[in-house]
């Protein structure tokens, strides 16, 4: 019984060296063979050990081998289909030792069609290889990524199991944070596919991947409605995302938390800046509503103010926010908290007109004042400095101008035109072409029919307004680049021309028009003039013009004077 438990003990032993003989020899077959780059040689020295396969790479390794040799002789049908055979073998052989191998599956997967090609009765579906391939990997696998772009090319070919596999990958491939990757599912899409469907089944709800795949839609000059309906859907996300730092900031705010607090509010007006609202040209409806829009932006610069004074800011410091704040608010009672915020903190006095020392802070009082209908204390400010020796110095003229413009409109609220006329009259003395108190100055004449001086100021005004024609001398703009020009405008509505040099029948070139900040055209050229009718502001307006799929030359900027006919 010990002899039978010895001549066992030294079966298994011997079965183990073998075992391990066998396992040194085919890695050390393998990684001799990795290194050689002529197939063929490396066919010869795997084969040695494919008797005994103890290791999957080594069939792994052969199976490309034979697969690169079947693609490097394309045009031998005989030897190509012996190669693939080969390859396929080798394969499924190296899976049956290790069926987790990823890359074996998938290196199959891309063996099959090949072979599928050149004897199409053998029809071996590749997909179920693919799948099994994405399943072993991670999301961030190559394999994963590739998978996607095969299934993707080969869309028409595609069960329906297959495409919903598919489109579960794409979605998850696109959710990431590869840049890279989705532009070139995008190009696959696009050369392959082009439903835009399908586009809208794998596309995450992401403003930034949105904006990117109305981008690559414009680059390469397919469905305009689509660019502008994911460029209006993006513009909905950022607006949530704005509500969402508002509300951060206020919970901030709330803790006293005064820069972090500042933070999310600057994050949320910057936000609301870069909204250019796409809905207006898209058939998606309106998705943001203007009236919450411009509440938000109203509380949000309101915030700001708040925080900022709270931090130990100056009303130096916080004078655009609290001036664009009032720009947009028309409430008396909000305006009313607001000066009872700056007078409980002390940054006021309660007497309109206190000193004349601060003519900035005395401007901003009667802007205050003239938003809460207080004309007849603006007014008795206004006789305060007919009756006092103003010395104004020269860094302080256009808040003295501010002044006397506040005292004119007083005046004109209470239909006291004449004293309103020499207020502006003295402001002009000062800053003969300020075309703010020009247009007021118009206004006054035209209230008392006073024709003569109705047409000098208005080539006063003419003068200082922007010209009706400006030669650009074809300025190029260049594939996604923007030209920006300022026009001063009197805040009539007008129809501004831009005239267009260059071939366009080449391709169309999609423009995109910017004005103040909002998109007022976008479309593909016929014509090489564009007639934009859009409403103005009185002074300083912002153009931009963008070249969207290809460059153009912009010849000629010119407006006129909206009319219906």
């Amino acid at each position: 019984m010990n002899s039978l438990k010895k001549v066992l003990l030294i079966c298994v032993l011997i079965i183990v060296g073998t075992i391990d003989i066998l396992i040194y020899w085919n890695s050390h077959i393998y990684y001799k063979a990795k290194s050689i780059e002529d197939n063929e040689k490396k066919i010869e020295i795997l084969d040695k050990t494919v008797r005994y396969p103890m290791n999957d790479n080594v069939l792994y390794e052969m199976g490309k081998a034979y697969f690169a040799l079947g693609i490097d002789n394309l045009d031998d049908k005989v030897k190509n289909v012996d190669y693939f055979q080969k390859s396929i073998e080798s394969f499924k052989r190296s899976i049956r030792i290790n069926p987790a191998s990823q890359f074996c599956h998938f290196n199959l997967a891309q063996s099959l069609p090949y072979l599928n090609a050149l004897s199409p009765s053998l029809d071996i579906g590749p997909y179920e290889e693919y799948k099994k391939a994405v399943f072993l990997v991670g999301e961030n696998s190559q394999i994963f990524f590739e998978t996607g772009k095969i299934f993707l090319s080969r869309w028409d070919e595609l069960s329906e199991g297959d495409r919903n596999f598919a489109v579960d990958v794409l979605r998850k491939i696109m959710g990431g944070r590869d840049r890279k990757k989705q532009q070139t599912i995008m190009q696959v899409w696009e050369m392959n596919v082009k439903d835009y469907g399908i586009m809208e089944e794998i596309l995450p709800e992401n403003s930034q991947i949105y904006r990117m795949y109305a981008k690559f839609l414009g680059e390469k000059s397919l469905l305009l409605e689509e660019r502008q309906k994911y460029l209006a859907g993006a513009e909905l996300i950022e607006f949530e995302r704005a509500k969402s730092e508002y509300l951060s900031g206020e919970n901030e705010l709330f803790y006293f938390e005064m820069k972090e607090a500042v933070k999310h509010f600057n994050s949320c007006l910057n936000i609301l800046k870069r909204i250019k609202f796409y809905q207006n040209l898209s058939s998606a409806g309106n998705l943001i509503d203007l009236s919450e829009f411009n509440d938000l932006k109203r509380s949000t610069l309101l915030k700001m103010v708040e925080c900022r004074l709270e931090e130990g800011a100056s009303l130096k410091d916080v004078e655009s926010y609290l001036h664009e704040y009032l720009d947009l608010q028309e409430k008396v009672t909000e305006v009313s908290e607001v000066e009872s915020f700056l007078l409980d903190r002390g940054f006021m006095s309660k007497k309109l007109g206190d000193s004349f020392d601060d003519l900035e802070l005395l401007s901003l009082q009667l802007l205050l004042s003239f938003k809460q209908n207080r004309y007849r204390d603006i007014m008795r400010i206004g006789r305060l400095f007919q009756q006092s020796f103003v010395v104004v110095p020269e860094g302080k003229r256009a808040d003295y101008v501010r002044i006397l413009q506040i005292v004119g409109d007083a005046y004109q609220k209470v239909d006291d035109v004449y004293e309103a006329g020499e207020f502006y009259q003295k402001a002009l003395e000062i800053e003969p072409d300020n075309l703010g108190t020009l247009l007021k100055m118009r206004n006054n004449y035209e209230r008392l029919n006073d024709n003569k001086k109705i047409k000098d100021i208005g080539g006063r005004i003419d003068k200082v307004l922007s010209p009706q024609k400006i030669d650009i001398k074809n300025y190029p703009i260049n594939k996604g680049k923007k030209l920006s020009r300022a026009l001063i405008l009197d805040g009539q509505k007008i129809t501004l021309d831009i005239s267009f040099d260059g071939e366009l029948k080449i391709m169309d070139p999609l423009v995109t028009v910017f004005f103040n900040g909002r998109v007022v055209w976008e479309g593909y050229l016929k014509e090489k003039t564009l007639s934009i009718p859009m409403d103005t502001k009185a002074g300083k307006n912002s153009l931009e013009i963008a070249a969207v799929n290809r460059g153009v030359g912009v010849r000629m900027l010119g407006w006129r004077v909206f009319s219906l006919q």
